[in-house]
């Protein structure tokens, strides 16, 4: 009886919580050009709401808002998206008068969801670069490794023709295990592994690269930063294009993209289809022919359900389907490698396949004392190899190979609860949970070939083959919180905490084969470990105007330990947690009438504990604990239309990374040694990429005609490979130029990346190295409906 009567209560509360209703106030509006044209079809949101609408000819819009303080965003195409605050009152109708300026003569001010709530890019006091649709076509950014330099600080390593590696560093925070440093992001759901994360972009909408740790806002290990990727959603307009690509190397890249209304302001739905084939770059000397070649296929799949004003639900599907030939086309030296550039010499075919599923369903309220948000996720990856894989001695011997098959499923889920969006209230709140079970299976064969006595003389038992097998269990919940008081109109602080627990299982044995003889096991061993932090994070901005802001913030990373698969000592096979303490001042600036952004940021951080890949005994290589790595920088970001039609972009950086201490093995020494003033690995301590696009409108043409011309320049400095610091990638420079016409319906361009053919080493770890890409070039049309 007391179960029923206290259900009935629960029940009660529930409806009276979400089905309150409140003063609604009509907001009458028009959208028109600086010439006082009217602007149709503009798209007018309600950011963190359900609520938007569209104009109608003559540029006129109607919306039905409760009391409270809101911040509408407008957009139309030609024109730069303007956003406008706004306060609902029980007083007479608002009737609201917007202008909107040509792109061309007016930036963008662009939308963030950092603070998981979409806001103004320029009022969130954090390190944060955000690249719209529009950049994304520009940069023509079609996978993961394409964005170095795109922000400040960050790199990106290019890992040979595999497509199933995403190595995120920023600010010289980089993992070396599976487990990332840098969170990633896509549609709200944390990509657990490297290889897991989805590569290849489909459809995205947006894409905000977050440097320093965001664990009190975020799921799981944002310890370096966050990249938090946004596909687009579907709304009440229809709409879609096809994509079709042609280039060198036999390139050919095909994408179709559809978003419609189910049933109008109710049921939307949206779908997208990507088909990419490269042909070979690298040509193998053994078989006389192409060693390598890329084919993969996406899939994303939209469906958004709206049951009231204040519900939204939304179900993403997402499917990856990788097949890559000559994978990893790696050598044995950088000498080697510049020799011959673009040639293998291997008896391996290198076939790498991977196939990737994602799911999740996304549930958020939006009401008058508090918003919820839920996310539940599931993500199926299986990574494998064919026959023997890929070619670890790099020559036509058959001498030693390996072919890992991995397989996660892995379930999470997170909520938030957060202030109303319409709050007039000087206290901006959000708080947390998140939980998550990741299941990992890894067969790992290695094979010792015939010729393998020629690598190690003692090998006498060659051939055979060491499979290592293991099963493990992860599981892990955290609670996060983060508040904001608005001590005067100008002065915010805001406070934040996160608690993090994580259980790692694993079950490993290794079986010994040798032909004829029995399969031999070794004994299987089980291992667990548990790990937990308290990281917090503080920020002071002051508002120094309305387009001017100031900041200054501390927050401590954590990112959690693991468990070595390959221990011959128990003692090392769990390895703990790293740490850091980061600081950040930041100035935000957008002048010259919204016609110049410039945002400036210093940091300063050290790592401890720092997980790193080696070999205490100069053998067997585990993950340890055994780096100390500190880093300041300085970071520029500027975008500037000096006149009509032209846009410059540039970013820049500079750091100082540095180990106070790092305990390695030393070869020459033959026992362990401390690198301490080594630098960090992939990290360059000046990185730039400068970008300048020229558009010109044809006046009077019916279709809207215009035609651009665009150019890019990257530097990178000077970077590691090892942490030794005897082989690195001197200093060098990239160009890509991009030129075509557009109308309303219609794109065409030519474009080429790489001019120079310039030879740099894009990847370089345990004496494997191989080059970036040549250069490219081709052609795209796009026809959009």
């Amino acid at each position: 009886m007391l179960l029923s009567d206290l259900m009935k209560l629960l029940y009660t509360i529930f409806i009276l919580l979400f089905s309150i209703t409140t003063f609604a106030q009509t907001l009458d509006g028009t959208i028109k050009t600086q010439s006082g044209e009217p602007v149709p079809l503009a798209n007018i949101s309600v950011l963190n709401s359900t609520k938007g609408t569209t104009s109608d000819k003559q540029g006129r819009f109607t919306l039905i808002l409760a009391e409270g303080n809101y911040q509408l965003s407008i957009s139309a195409i030609g024109f730069a998206t303007q956003f406008k605050n706004l306060t609902i009152t029980n007083n007479a109708p608002i009737n609201l008068m917007i202008r909107l300026q040509v792109a061309s003569q007016q930036l963008n001010e662009v939308m963030v969801t950092a603070d998981n709530k979409q806001q103004d890019v320029q009022k969130v006091p954090a390190a944060i670069t955000v690249l719209g649709a529009k950049q994304i076509r520009d940069y023509r950014l079609w996978d993961i490794t394409n964005l170095t330099a795109i922000a400040p600080n960050l790199f990106t390593v290019e890992h040979g023709n595999s497509t199933s590696s995403n190595f995120f560093n920023i600010r010289g925070v980089m993992g070396f295990s599976n487990e990332q440093a840098v969170a990633t992001y896509v549609d709200g759901v944390y990509q657990f592994d490297y290889f897991s994360a989805p590569p290849l972009f489909n459809d995205i909408q947006s894409i905000e690269i977050l440097r320093g740790p965001q664990g009190t806002l975020y799921g799981r290990n944002a310890f370096g930063g966050v990249v938090n990727i946004t596909t687009k959603q579907p709304g009440n307009t229809p709409s879609g294009y096809f994509e079709a690509t042609f280039g060198n190397y036999g390139q050919q890249r095909y994408t179709a993209s559809l978003s419609s209304p189910i049933v109008a302001n109710k049921l939307f739905a949206s779908g997208s289809f990507t088909y990419n084939h490269r042909g070979s770059i690298y040509y193998n000397e053994f078989t006389k022919s192409g060693f390598d070649r890329r084919e993969d296929y996406s899939g994303n799949f939209n469906l958004r359900y709206l049951p009231s004003a204040n519900w939204s639900l939304a179900l993403n599907a997402k499917l990856e389907n990788d097949n890559d030939r000559g994978s990893f086309p790696w050598l044995g030296s950088i000498e080697e490698v510049f020799a011959k550039p673009y040639q293998v010499n291997t008896n391996n075919t290198n076939v790498e396949r991977r196939k990737n599923f994602n799911t999740s369903l996304a549930a958020n309220y939006y009401g008058k004392h508090f918003n919820f948000t839920s996310v539940s996720s599931y993500i199926d990856w299986h990574a494998y190899y064919e026959g023997k894989g890929v070619d670890y001695d790099f020559t036509p011997l058959d001498a030693l190979s390996t072919a890992p098959d991995q397989r996660q499923h892995i379930f999470s889920q997170e909520i938030r609860f957060a202030s109303p969006s319409a709050s007039q209230s000087q206290l901006k709140w959000v708080a947390g949970a998140y939980g998550f079970t990741q299941n990992t299976h890894m067969n790992a064969p290695t094979f010792f070939g015939p010729d393998y006595v020629l690598l190690d003389p003692k090998a006498t038992n060659a051939p055979f083959t060491s499979t290592s097998l293991s099963r493990g269990n992860n599981k892990g919940y955290a609670f996060f919180g983060q508040a904001t008081y608005a001590i005067t109109d100008k002065l915010d602080f805001t406070a934040g905490i996160r608690y993090d627990h994580e259980t790692r299982s694993l079950n490993q044995y290794t079986d010994y084969e040798k032909d004829p003889d029995p399969v031999v096991s070794s004994p299987k061993q089980y291992y667990k470990a548990d790990f937990n932090a308290v990281t917090p994070k503080f920020v002071l901005s002051y508002k120094l105007k309305d387009n001017m802001l100031l900041y200054g913030s501390y927050a401590r990373g954590f990112r959690a330990g693991g468990l070595n698969t390959n221990a011959t000592d128990p003692a090392q096979v769990p390895y703990q947690p790293e740490h850091s303490d980061n600081y950040e001042i930041g100035w935000k600036n957008m002048l010259w009438n919204n016609k110049m952004k410039l945002n400036l940021t210093a940091f300063y951080l050290e790592q401890h504990n720092q997980q790193i890949s080696t070999a205490m005994d100069g053998i067997n290589a585990l993950i340890l604990n055994v780096g100390e790595m500190h880093n300041k920088g300085v970071e520029l970001e500027l975008t500037v239309l000096p006149v009509k039609g032209l846009q410059i972009d540039w970013n820049a950086s500079y750091s100082h990374a540095r180990y106070t201490s790092l305990l390695l093995y030393s070869a020459d020494a033959g026992a362990v040694v401390d690198f301490k003033g080594n630098k960090p690995i992939n990290t360059p301590p000046v990185s730039s990429m400068l970008a300048a696009q020229y558009s010109y409108d044809f006046a009077g043409s019916k279709h809207n005609l215009s035609a651009f011309i665009r150019g890019e320049y990257r530097y990178l400095g000077s970077y590691e490979f090892d942490f030794i610091n005897d082989k690195n990638q001197s200093a060098y420079s990239l160009f890509n130029s991009k030129a075509g016409i557009s109308t309303i319906h219609f794109e065409l361009n030519f474009w080429a990346r790489n001019i120079t053919d310039k030879k740099y080493i894009a990847y370089g770890s345990f004496n494997s190295f191989l080059l970036g890409s040549p250069r490219t070039y081709g052609t795209t049309l796009i026809a959009k409906f």
